[in-house]
């Protein structure tokens, strides 16, 4: 591919020796007497334009002007600038202002032939790297955007999941429609106020949908009966946190919702069931879930009595605090009037 080179010199004499030298070398060849000419130009060939050599001193707009301008409108094309003034110093200047290299005048051909290629290859080698720097972050983008997508389908998947299932455990127990629903909105507007982190939230907005199904397997004569159960029968009902854990153990999703479903009914004394764990023992999302349970259960109506005035439930979560409910979540879901929701 014929390389373009623009030369940029108000010397005639001099575009035209660094332009019989370059086409030599097989190089394409414009010319221009000073920065003005060179913008134009620019304004319609950029595109064509492969490395542009720009005198320094030069009428109307300096080299150094113009560099600046170029390096904005076009920073694609590397710069090689050109001094009459062989000293270090305007060479380094130029080098600072972002110029690729810098010849001093009058400039030997072998200088000027191995200055070019060097600066071409350069410039090919960074824009190739930011081709693919840009191809590799379109494609992670893309990929990020997939795996979103996937995500939110399963999050949404697994939502609706949960929901049948939700559902499947109310059928049972027609005293508790909605519980599930409710103990969901009450346990998750105390994890926002804890500020607690978003995977978490889900966490205890899955395991307080599912926190009951282990009754899915308790007689309806046993869990709607209206007279006090026996013992045996108290044993069974007791027996539905181990149940419920059981039946989702083979489901991969529900794994993290385990710990609620199992533990929903210990108490921070260790008085609770299935395994007598006592305070911090019990995690924080259980000890969340257990107390919202708690309070939708008593002031909802069940087959054995009917539901207690909010008043009475609240007094009632008072009077268990640090026995049967943590105290800072009992504090936290009074100060914020969560028992209104």
């Amino acid at each position: 591919m014929t390389r373009h080179i623009v030369t940029t010199d108000d010397d005639p004499a001099i575009r035209k020796v660094l332009q019989i030298m370059l086409r030599k070398e097989g190089y394409h060849v414009s010319s221009c007497q000073d920065g003005e000419e060179l913008r134009n130009f620019l304004a319609s060939e950029a595109d064509s334009v492969d490395l542009i050599l720009l005198d320094i001193k030069m009428p109307g707009l300096s080299g150094f002007e113009v560099l600046e301008i170029v390096q904005r409108t076009h920073p694609r094309i590397p710069i090689v600038m050109l001094t009459a003034f062989n000293d270090l110093d305007t060479g380094m200047k130029a080098i600072r202002m972002g110029a690729a290299d810098y010849l001093a005048k009058p400039v030997r051909r072998e200088t000027l032939v191995s200055c070019v290629e060097r600066v071409i290859e350069k410039s090919d080698r960074k824009w190739d790297e930011e081709v693919r720097r840009n191809t590799f972050l379109s494609q992670q983008q893309k990929l990020e955007r997939e795996l979103q997508e996937a995500l939110t389908t399963l999050h949404h998947a697994t939502r609706a999941t949960l929901e049948a299932f939700s559902e499947t455990i109310e059928q049972k127990d027609a005293y508790t429609k909605g519980h599930c629903s409710r103990v969901r909105s009450i346990s998750i507007a105390m994890g926002k106020a804890l500020d607690l982190p978003e995977p978490l939230l889900q966490i205890i907005e899955g395991g307080s949908l599912l926190h009951d199904i282990g009754k899915i397997g308790i007689p309806e004569d046993i869990l709607n009966k209206t007279t006090p159960l026996t013992d045996r029968e108290m044993e069974i009902i007791k027996g539905h946190p181990e149940s419920g854990e059981r039946i989702v153990a083979p489901i991969e999703m529900f794994q993290a919702y385990r710990p609620i479903i199992r533990n929903h009914h210990e108490r921070m004394d260790g008085s609770g069931y299935p395994d007598g764990l006592v305070g911090e023992m019990i995690p924080l999302e259980v000890r969340i879930v257990s107390l919202a349970d708690a309070f939708d259960a008593m002031t909802t109506d069940r087959a054995y009595r009917p539901a207690l005035p909010t008043e009475i439930a609240v007094e009632e979560i008072k009077s268990c605090s640090g026995s049967q409910f943590d105290p800072d979540l009992v504090n936290l879901f009074l100060d914020r009037e969560l028992y209104s929701l």
